[in-house]
């Protein structure tokens, strides 16, 4: 089995298999042979589908700078310029 026919089966079993939300399946080497792996996830962890989506708030708008023209464009009573 080449490394594309093992990642291949992999999907197909991660996508129809009934033990798909508790189990998952990746191509692995073995000696030169690539084969597929079942790995069995954690008790309590579950791979299911994303059912709700959030949406970022917009940030606001930065604040003026409340200097002076003179203190922001030369750099104030102590700038050297």
């Amino acid at each position: 089995m080449t490394h594309a026919e093992a990642t291949e089966r992999a999907a197909v079993l991660n996508r129809t298999h009934p033990e798909r939300r508790s189990v998952r399946w990746l191509a692995r080497e073995a000696d030169g042979e690539w084969q597929v792996a079942r790995v069995t996830l954690p008790a309590g962890m579950r791979i299911d589908p994303v059912k709700t989506t959030s949406e970022a708030k917009p940030q606001p708008a930065e604040a003026p700078d409340p200097r002076s023209s003179f203190d922001r464009n030369v750099g104030g009573p102590y700038g050297l310029g």
